[in-house]
């Protein structure tokens, strides 16, 4: 099961240049202009700021698969959002928060790791699950160990 640690967050716009050139991950195409606009952040992690949070993971029950969930990452989650079949939440199960996909088979709701090498979860007891957020992005370090030093826990 993964750790969630929930971080404290500024809310005002932080306006970032942005370029709208895509950048192949193949083969680089011909240069193009390269004009930056300006995005804000915030508004686009925080789409809902009373109610979206940054959380840190802690385990590897994601790793591996589409989400792009690596131990340590940051998400976005909003709270203000219904969950979906195929949704990753951040679920609550027996007062303990844990990030899996929500997947619904039949008439019976799992928690399923991207990670195959953990096992789901069927939510058998409604009563002692919730669902707390829905992922809406993923913040993954590309050199590691840096992120921590940009985190305040308070």
């Amino acid at each position: 099961m993964c750790e969630v640690v929930l971080l404290s967050v500024a809310r005002r716009p932080l306006w970032l240049l942005f370029f709208e050139s895509l950048v192949p991950a193949g083969f680089p195409s011909p240069a193009e202009d390269h004009h930056g606009v300006k995005l804000d952040l915030n508004r686009l992690l925080l789409p809902h700021p009373d109610s979206t949070y940054l959380v840190r993971v802690m385990g590897e029950s994601m790793t591996g698969g589409e989400s792009g969930i690596r131990d340590g990452a940051l998400l976005a989650v909003d709270c203000h959002l219904r969950a979906q079949h195929d949704d990753v939440v951040i679920a609550v199960i027996d007062g303990e928060f844990t990030v899996k996909r929500l997947v619904q088979r039949g008439t019976i709701w799992w928690l399923v790791p991207d990670n195959p090498t953990f096992p789901s979860i069927e939510v058998t007891e409604p009563d002692l699950f919730d669902v707390w957020g829905v992922v809406t992005h993923v913040v993954t370090e590309t050199r590691r160990g840096r992120l921590s030093s940009y985190v305040r826990v308070s």
